[in-house]
């Protein structure tokens, strides 16, 4: 029954991060459930967990909605981390400290047995590795101002949940600027850190860009 439940949340919050239902889209349980072969008991699990995560919303008297993550939203988020990360990251190459290196070397490795090991909550654990990693960069700039712009992004439910479209390769691919970040701020090289950050988010956005490209291509259920 657990396995059932999870397998119905996997599929509905595929679709709604690949953007396969459209923003504002109400997503009915009787439908859903009788499209997925299963009893509506799942469906609604699920769908309070994606209210939960942020990629649906629930109104008294309304139902619930795939939440408006329009693809502005999404240009957005990306242009703005790509402006004001890199700095973040080389002011933490600049400031940070050895208790910095130990927690971006320990999020490293976690990422890395996360991809390695697979299974069923392997993306959740990268998904939480790589928000401690970009959250200690932020942490250890020092810069408030940077704090209260970035923090609130970081972690945009659309952008985090986007973990589940990516092949293994792409993973790790993430994981190599990772630890490309780490050995420039172990060298203290500012320029090198703020441009490999440079490099991984561009290179996230092209990669997000065209999974959600490729999952909408698919087309949505009737």
């Amino acid at each position: 029954m657990e396995r059932g439940k999870e397998k119905v949340y996997e599929v509905l919050r595929q679709r709604l991060v690949g953007g396969q239902y459209k923003p504002g889209t109400q997503l009915k349980e009787e439908p859903l459930a009788r499209e997925l072969g299963v009893s509506r008991t799942p469906v609604r699990t699920a769908l309070r967990r994606l209210v939960e995560d942020g990629l649906a919303t629930a109104d008294a008297g309304q139902g619930i909605h795939v939440a408006a993550w329009s693809d502005w939203d999404i240009e957005e988020t990306f242009q703005l981390r790509m402006l004001l990360e890199p700095y973040a990251a080389s002011l933490a190459a600049e400031r940070g400290d050895e208790k910095m290196l130990a927690l971006l070397r320990e999020s490293n490795e976690k990422m890395a047995q996360a991809i390695k090991s697979g299974g069923l909550h392997s993306v959740e654990k990268i998904q939480a590795a790589n928000s401690i990693f970009h959250r200690t960069i932020l942490e250890y700039s020092a810069s408030p101002r940077l704090r209260a712009m970035l923090e609130t992004i970081i972690d945009m439910p659309i952008i985090v949940r986007s973990f589940h479209l990516y092949e293994k390769s792409e993973l790790e691919q993430s994981l190599h600027h990772h630890q490309d970040l780490l050995l420039a701020m172990q060298a203290r090289d500012a320029e090198l850190a703020r441009q490999v950050m440079q490099l991984h988010l561009r290179m996230s956005y092209h990669r997000f860009m065209r999974r959600r490209s490729q999952y909408e291509d698919m087309g949505a259920p009737d």
